[in-house]
């Protein structure tokens, strides 16, 4: 899931800092992205930290009377990530007591963790197979954060990624952009309304089969649960 504050997700912190007479406002957002840095040995191996320095208040030679920042976090756990969102608020805490300063955070929308699902997953990749998907690979080790999260946190779902760029295409590129226009694209979005389709058909068809889906997300979602503890 991510907070810009992506899986982790981001959502975002944005920092305001007002300084009082003297009190140098980008002073306090240094030391913060200090903090940053030193927390980055004290999280968990899956945790993000990020940051960026938005506003720097000015020219060099004025002291600012603002400057602001942004502080992303990502975690594939949604409890373990807001403890980690607690302790980025201390580092801010902390660096305007240091400078004098003042701050204010805004956060932005919180992207909750996937619950992965593998009995969804295994009904769609069957499916995948039925259709006879032209290329079929084994499940990711690693994702990134999504919206999507928000409704997998609640209720069971999946996520089934079509292939239609030439392999190694990075996502954020206009190559990528410009094979979504693709007839290899269009057939893929047929495809996947397909396995989609008859997934759904599986599940309504056998009841155990959706009451085992149920059970396998509140099992995997407890789990998760238990291992920020």
């Amino acid at each position: 899931m991510g907070l810009r504050l992506d899986d982790t997700g981001f959502g975002g912190l944005e920092i305001f800092q007002q300084p009082e007479e003297f009190c140098y406002g980008v002073d306090a957002v240094l030391l913060a992205a200090h903090g940053i840095e030193c927390l980055r040995e004290h999280v968990k191996e899956d945790t993000r930290l990020h940051y960026t320095i938005k506003d720097a208040g000015g020219p060099s030679n004025v002291v600012p009377a603002t400057a602001k920042a942004e502080f992303c976090m990502r975690s594939y756990n949604t409890d373990y990530l807001y403890s980690v969102m607690e302790r980025v608020k201390k580092i801010i805490a902390g660096a305007a007591m240091m400078t004098e300063t003042e701050y204010e955070i805004a956060e932005d929308p919180f992207f909750m963790a996937k619950i992965p699902d593998l009995t969804l997953n295994r009904i769609l990749m069957d499916n995948a197979k039925l259709v006879e998907v032209p290329t079929i690979r084994p499940p990711r080790e690693k994702t990134g954060s999504t919206d999507f999260g928000n409704v997998m946190y609640d209720v069971p779902g999946s996520c089934i990624r079509m292939a239609f760029v030439p392999e190694g295409t990075s996502s954020h590129s206009r190559e990528y952009l410009e094979a979504g226009k693709s007839r290899t694209a269009h057939l893929s979005v047929v495809l996947g309304a397909k396995i989609l389709a008859a997934s759904c058909l599986d599940m309504i068809c056998d009841a155990g089969l959706l009451e085992q889906v149920k059970r396998d997300f509140k099992e995997t979602k407890e789990q998760m649960g238990r291992e920020n503890h």
